[in-house]
């Protein structure tokens, strides 16, 4: 059963762990303005401010941060990080990078907790394993975690600042955009157990090649010491290099195959509902209904698992903290419409991986079946055959409709026998796609960019909720 005051996010009756601007300034290499002050948050938002909060202004390419330093005090900010001077006498440094001090921020908070900090980084799965495993965490204590997918050099420091005297866990996703970003992050986070899901061709486009993004998330297992421990995936085909790497560390493996420590012996998938699953966890035997659908969602549940193994935690805790765990919005989230009109909501992103397997699962929905699709992005020169392989294997399982978005998904509808549409964008979708869809299973899914989300929140607006 949920409890839900075992769940924490930072904010709470516990004590704050305090951060005063001196110091900060200290570790910077600058100076205080204005007097010091005790610091307890982080925020670069103003509207997010809360009071003992540092506000970092931060110049970005829509909004800048300078023309909300009053809201921001307003608000109970108790020191400012500028980028350039500002007319205040509030407490505050002047810096000449903003997500350094949001950096030096979240390592010095860090520096000053004392529980157990895991990472988890990968190609995918990584906000849903980090999901399984908060679940998990906050069953057995007080837990800190990432907030939705805020996994980089801003995201990581704003969870670390939420650490406060209380919680026993924190759960810090961790992503990458290039080589060394994961080294980065984790230099702040200091991880003494590290979660590495996989190295898929996601982004491929950007990191050249499925090598590189392998050692690019295996920067995650670097100087780890004989006392952290590394989870791993025993069926990536890196699996036996990352063993290494992480080597002093201790090592858990999870997957199907037979040397995996947390080892998925047995399946039955429920299709969008979800899967029931049979692991052996470390020698034990465990049956678990899992809401989360697909391939990936079981991948996700064995890592949190092997994860929550390495820190103890009570079997039947995990078991309560992994049948807890729903779909989130436009993360395979089931909507039930008017009309008989079942939406898929997986809009959120998408590789050649993902989408397969996706597609996989519509498979076993009973007819009529939609897939609504769109660019998977960054996918570099392979990007044309990466959505050939889609329109073949939706052939190949017999998908009855095929809705397909954007430049590169025509390759999609030009390889796949089924009854399909191909739209140049999202707009075009939205006013001309035919609006009867009736008694009928309706997958979405796409890269982040190419806005599916849209078409779900029309789909919503149009067809309605199905009343009782």
């Amino acid at each position: 059963m949920w409890t839900a005051q075992r769940r924490y996010y930072g904010r709470g009756s516990w004590r704050m762990l305090e951060l005063r601007l001196s110091e900060l300034a200290t570790d910077l290499g600058l100076a205080c303005h204005h007097g010091d002050v005790a610091m307890t948050g982080l925020a670069i938002d103003s509207r997010a401010v809360k009071p003992g909060d540092l506000f970092v202004a931060i110049d970005g390419d829509r909004v800048d941060g300078h023309d909300f330093i009053d809201s921001a005090l307003e608000n109970g900010a108790a020191a400012i990080a500028c980028t350039r001077s500002i007319d205040t006498t509030a407490p505050h440094i002047e810096v000449t990078d903003a997500n350094h001090v949001c950096a030096a921020f979240g390592r010095l908070m860090r520096d000053r907790f004392h529980g157990s900090v895991i990472g988890i980084t990968g190609s995918a799965g990584k906000t849903t394993a980090k999901s399984f495993l908060e679940s998990i965490c906050s069953r057995a204590g007080a837990t800190v975690a990432t907030f939705g997918n805020q996994n980089n050099e801003l995201g990581v420091p704003l969870t670390l600042a939420r650490l406060s005297t209380s919680p026993e866990f924190a759960v810090v996703e961790m992503g990458a955009s290039q080589k060394g970003d994961i080294t980065y992050l984790k230099s702040m986070a200091a991880p003494q157990i590290v979660v590495l899901l996989n190295a898929l061709e996601a982004h491929v486009g950007r990191f050249g090649s499925l090598e590189t993004i392998a050692q690019t998330k295996g920067e995650i297992l670097d100087d780890l010491i004989a006392s952290d421990t590394a989870v791993l995936n025993a069926d990536q085909s890196h699996y036996s290099s990352w063993r290494t790497r992480a080597a002093p560390a201790q090592i858990i493996s999870f997957g199907e195959n037979s040397d995996a420590d947390v080892r998925l012996i047995g399946l039955e998938d429920r299709g969008f509902d979800g899967s029931d699953i049979t692991v052996d966890a470390m020698g034990t035997r465990m049956s678990l209904r899992l809401s989360i659908p697909g391939k990936g969602g079981v991948t996700n549940a064995l890592a949190a698992i092997a994860a929550a193994t390495a820190l103890d935690i009570n079997l039947s805790l995990i078991a309560e903290g992994v049948e807890a765990l729903l779909p989130v919005e436009g993360r395979g989230n089931t909507l039930h419409l008017a009309r008989g009109i079942r939406v898929i909501d997986d809009s959120y992103n998408a590789s050649p991986s993902s989408v397969m397997a996706a597609l996989d699962t519509l498979k076993r929905a009973k007819p009529p079946r939609t897939a609504v699709l769109a660019d998977m992005l960054e996918l570099g020169d392979d990007g044309p055959d990466y959505h050939r392989n889609v329109g073949r294997h939706l052939s190949d399982l017999g998908i009855e409709r095929v809705i397909a978005v954007g430049e590169l998904s025509a390759h999609i509808t030009d390889n796949c026998a089924s009854q399909a549409l191909h739209f140049a964008h999202i707009d075009q979708l939205l006013a001309d796609c035919p609006e009867f869809f009736q008694d009928e299973t309706i997958l979405v899914k796409g890269s982040r960019g190419m806005q599916l989300d849209r078409f779900v929140t029309s789909m919503t607006s149009s067809a309605g909720e199905a009343t009782c």
